[in-house]
This record gives structure tokens, C-alpha cells and sequence, in this order.
């Protein structure tokens, strides 16, 4: 089962495991901390991003790393910068920008993400990093 952040492009949030998330189906199922005897539907086309996390709690002090240096370097440097001003420095095998979205991993190996999975129509821009 996997523990995931879903952020939704209206800026909700939810937490919760899920076990079919598929990115070559456009939906999923969710079942929240908030009511985990529900299982909610989720599409990914109102989605921002699936971000597949250590646990729910994280470290709030954490800063990010955006320093690719130490990135591992498997896959292109990129960053992200989502519609809401976010931004997210990591490394991807495959950008399909023709797809519903592709997954990034975080070059922070201390970040409580493990990767993500970002959705193209909340994606402003991706700059390839040397």
C-alpha cells in the first residue's frame, strides 16, 4: 500500500494510501486518514501532482535541497514550476508532456518525498538543468 499526498488543482489536500494508482489510468482510489473507511474515486486530470511519501507526518524544519551536485545522476536534471508559484528540483527518466503527467523524483534524498507523480496541465514550466 502506498502512503500518498494528493494536491488537488484548487489547492486541497489529502492524505492516504492507495494501491491502484496507475498513470496510464486517469483515475485511482483513495482512502483518507480523515475517513479511512471511505475510498474515494480520484481524477487525474484535477489533480496538481501525487506525491508517494516516507510518512504523513514529515519534518516541518526540513528545507529542501536544490542542489544538483548531489543529485544522483540517473535521468535529466529538472525543475518544476508548477501553476501556484511552487517550485520542485528533481531528476525524471521520461517528461511526457503528451501524457496526463510523469513522475519526478526529488533530489533531496532527506526529503520525506520518494517521487512524485506531476501532472501536466498544473505544470507552468520544466527547465533541464546541466
Amino acid at each position: 500500500m502506498n502512503k500518498i499526498v494528493v494536491h488537488w488543482k484548487n489547492g486541497e489536500i489529502a492524505k492516504g494510501n492507495t494501491t491502484d494508482f496507475s498513470s496510464a489510468r486517469p483515475t485511482f482510489h483513495l482512502k483518507t486518514m480523515d475517513d479511512p473507511l471511505c475510498v474515494e474515486e480520484v481524477k487525474l486530470d484535477i489533480l496538481k501532482a501525487v506525491f508517494f511519501v516516507k510518512d504523513f507526518e514529515g519534518n516541518s524544519a526540513h528545507e529542501d535541497a536544490h542542489d544538483f551536485s548531489k543529485a544522483p545522476a540517473c535521468g535529466k536534471h529538472i525543475i518544476i514550476t508548477f501553476y501556484d508559484g511552487e517550485k520542485f528540483y528533481g531528476t525524471s527518466e521520461t517528461i511526457h508532456r503528451d501524457r496526463s503527467g510523469f513522475f519526478i523524483f526529488p533530489i533531496d534524498t532527506d526529503a520525506n518525498t520518494i517521487r512524485a507523480f506531476v501532472i501536466n496541465s498544473f505544470i507552468e514550466s520544466v527547465n533541464l538543468t546541466e
